[in-house]
């Protein structure tokens, strides 16, 4: 086969993968989306992870086994990309494995349609927090701080600090949860 030829063919398989990969990444990215969200609490953030999770996804794509699911391979990305953001925030030591495995375990079960419910019961969740537990996490998520920092301003150990941001994290996510469970069952 000529060159021209041989170039038709790859200009169409290219085409072919271009287009696999936008279908999979259309219906996988609101998902994606919600893990990063549970993750990080902070749209902004969300959003930025979920655009640099698209071109990373985008450029491994080649690499993407056919045979499993798309969702749990880009969220798998997003996970690298997730702890990458949080170390470079210095935020990182507040996740534990058993925390980020509670995240995994039920924070793909969310429809793309779900994401307005989602947004709203989160919101609904950190009203619900004590005032200081809200202002903890406006503090510690919309602000490009480390956790040393938090702790001397609020006179705690960075230790303790953690562990309160840990624990916020797991009673948050568990309230989005039931909440968004509870709007399922209606």
């Amino acid at each position: 086969m000529n060159s021209a030829g041989e170039h038709r063919i790859a200009l169409d398989s290219s085409r072919a993968e271009q287009a696999e990969f936008v279908r999979l990444w259309t219906m996988a990215s609101p998902k994606v989306h919600i893990y990063i969200l549970t993750m990080v609490m902070n749209w902004a953030d969300a959003d930025d992870l979920l655009q640099d999770v698209g071109v990373t996804a985008w450029e491994k794509f080649a690499e993407f086994d056919r045979t499993r699911e798309f969702v749990p391979w880009a969220c798998g990305i997003a996970r690298n990309k997730i702890l990458l953001f949080k170390r470079n925030e210095g935020r990182c030591l507040a996740w534990s494995p058993e925390l980020i495995d509670r995240i995994e375990s039920g924070g793909l079960s969310f429809a793309a349609s779900d994401l307005d419910e989602y947004r709203e019961s989160l919101q609904k969740c950190l009203d619900e927090l004590p005032a200081g537990d809200r202002r903890l996490v406006a503090t510690w998520e919309g602000q490009q701080t480390t956790i040393k920092k938090v702790a001397e301003e609020l006179g705690r150990s960075v230790e303790a600090l953690y562990k309160t941001v840990q624990r916020l994290r797991v009673r948050i996510f568990e309230c989005v949860q039931r909440k968004t469970a509870k709007g399922r069952s209606r």
